[in-house]
């Protein structure tokens, strides 16, 4: 017992205190399951008939640390159900990884050997690239862990293991990831402190269970972190002088944003060309970043907060539409899902989609997932009680995070010190710079300009070879008279980010794009983006055979072209294209 309590186990490594104002509900609601169980119920498929659900209390238990006791809980339903969603978007983002498998994981492809970032050794033992079959087998246990981590078989070991491996992949090559893989290893680590199999699992219910509010240090933290990721991009956007935040002051950012680089047709050529939209939707976004964040983590109304959830995910999904940023709009969008309120899960839509027949069928596809893992790893150990050693260092735990990260973040904003200068926060990867088009929306683009010389003193453009596919390329190359020979410095169409095969292979262009301070940065990773083109001719382009030219030196510019202002009533929307020589090499 505790402070007069008594202890219940809620699940494994985990005490439940529960005081004496919730001690009668829970008694009501153990009689109800067991009523509900009595009557034969399939909780596990979900078979159950709506007016069933009457007959199970629909009063929520309290659970958690008493320390933390009050509205800074989490439904754990909710929970379950950001646990599944982000599980599901990183098994879908490491299949879409999987096109350029080589190029992002290897050594000596796009990332230079034994290069890195990070100084620590522990970064470079965990981000160590190597060859292709070490990286192929931990990206099929990676894909593994994250199945399991979805049906919520052993969510104890598993949250911990699809953290350290999603962790592993984002660094081993940085130059590729985006804000959206930040994001999700933030969530997944919170996610290691909460019970998040306790609902939606193989081995639960689905249905008519009674919902269990739990709080904890990870829920407050997980609260302040949704709080701290909008916040802080407003932040850098508002602190510095206002010739330095034009975009935003004038309300400019949006349509800045549809027409540089990662826009999309839609985005560009449609909301575009209506200026008093984009303003409007700047400061729709401004409004619900600052005073919908804080209220998304701590309204005490649950409605507001249901319509705050639906709110982000709205804006998220419109930020997909018209910039093509990989998966950070969907990571994001769910990431607040945490904070659904316990009422959302009695309702009438929510109980009659769960008990769909695309419901069913997933509940059922889960638990044949999750006993084919128990048959060949083992069933989960029964619940059992979190031992007195454990239940103090997590407090321990608790109390230095809740210390070291609001220093973190000052440190980061640039108000004091930091004491380590972060690198606990880049060990565990929940490093808090979320500059989010801060302090200004980028006002041109940039692409890449790859000219190749070959041995029959004809001029190619590598980028378009590149974008086709080196076997495609050099099928039509030998098949027909198809020569990329014309070298465009114009905007490409419909977007500059046609210019790139892929959102990865983009982020990894304009990082060697880089000017300025990290000009140095980008020059390295230019010269390894041309070796590894020059590899490739060898290797797909077979020179020699066929008569394929070979290459004998190669080009790189960059060509930037300004966002005209939508003030000024211009002529047109861009002004000139400017094009410099960034690098030239003989290989």
């Amino acid at each position: 017992s505790f402070r007069g309590g008594v202890a219940r186990p809620l699940c494994r490594n985990h005490l439940v205190h529960v005081d004496k104002w919730s001690r009668m509900a829970m008694r009501r609601n153990q009689r109800s399951e067991d009523a509900a169980a009595k009557e034969g119920e399939d909780v596990r498929d979900g078979c159950t008939d709506v007016d069933d659900r009457k007959k199970v209390s629909r009063e929520v238990r309290v659970a958690g640390d008493p320390w933390f006791r009050g509205w800074w809980g989490l439904d754990l339903r909710s929970v379950a159900c950001l646990r599944a969603v982000l599980a599901f978007l990183l098994l879908v983002d490491l299949a879409m990884r999987a096109r350029n498998f080589k190029e992002i994981n290897c050594d000596d492809y796009l990332a230079p050997t034994g290069y890195s970032p990070h100084g620590w050794i522990v970064h470079r033992v965990l981000f160590y690239r190597g060859g292709v079959v070490l990286q192929s087998a931990i990206a099929v246990f990676q894909a593994f862990v994250l199945l399991a981590y979805l049906v919520g078989y052993r969510t104890n070991v598993t949250a911990v293991l699809a953290w350290l491996l999603t962790t592993m992949m984002h660094g081993r090559n940085e130059w590729v990831n985006n804000a959206g893989d930040k994001v999700a290893t933030t969530f997944l680590f919170w996610l290691m402190f909460i019970p998040c199999g306790e609902y939606f699992a193989y081995n639960k219910g689905v249905l008519h269970r009674p919902g269990v509010k739990y709080a904890s240090f990870a829920t407050l933290c997980y609260r302040m972190q949704l709080v701290y990721l909008y916040l802080s991009p407003m932040y850098l956007r508002w602190s510095t002088a206002a010739s330095n935040t034009w975009t935003w002051a004038k309300a400019n950012a949006v349509y800045y944003t549809v027409h540089y680089t990662t826009a999309t047709p839609f985005g560009m050529h449609v909301v575009g060309k209506y200026p008093g939209l984009c303003k409007m939707l700047t400061r729709v976004a401004i409004l619900l970043e600052t005073v919908g964040a804080v209220l998304l983590a701590f309204s005490p109304s649950q409605l507001l907060q249901l319509l705050l959830v639906i709110g982000f995910w709205k804006l998220h999904m419109g930020i997909a539409l018209v910039v093509e940023l990989g998966i950070f709009p969907f990571i994001s969008s769910v990431s607040a899902f945490g904070l659904l309120p316990s009422s959302t899960w009695d309702t009438k839509v929510v109980i009659s989609i769960l008990q769909s027949q695309p419901a069913i069928l997933l509940a059922k596809l889960g638990c044949v997932v999750g006993k084919a893992f128990e048959a060949c790893f083992g069933q989960p150990a029964s619940d059992q009680k979190q031992g007195k050693l454990s239940f103090l260092l997590e407090r321990w735990l608790a109390a230095f995070l809740l210390i070291y990260f609001p220093v973190t973040i000052l440190g980061y904003l640039g108000l004091i010190k930091q004491p380590d200068d972060g690198n606990l926060a880049e060990a565990l990867r929940v490093t808090q710079r979320w500059p989010m088009y801060s302090p200004n929306a980028p006002y041109s683009s940039v692409w890449m300009v790859v000219e190749g010389k070959l041995q029959n003193e004809t001029y190619i453009d590598l980028m378009e070879v590149w974008r086709h596919g080196w076997a495609n390329s050099r099928k039509r190359w030998v098949q027909s008279d198809w020569r990329p020979s014309t070298i465009k410095v114009e905007r490409p169409m419909p977007t500059p980010h046609a210019a790139f095969p892929n959102v990865r292979m983009s982020k990894f262009m304009i990082y060697s794009m880089q000017v300025g301070e990290d000009a140095k940065q980008g020059r390295l990773l230019t010269r390894q983006f041309v070796r590894y083109m020059c590899r490739q001719w060898d290797e797909k382009m077979k020179p020699g055979k066929d008569n394929m030219p070979r290459l004998l030196t190669v080009s790189v510019f960059l060509v930037n072209q300004l966002t005209l202002d939508p003030d000024s009533n211009p002529p047109s929307l861009y002004g000139g294209v400017h094009a410099r020589e960034h690098l030239q090499g003989t290989w």
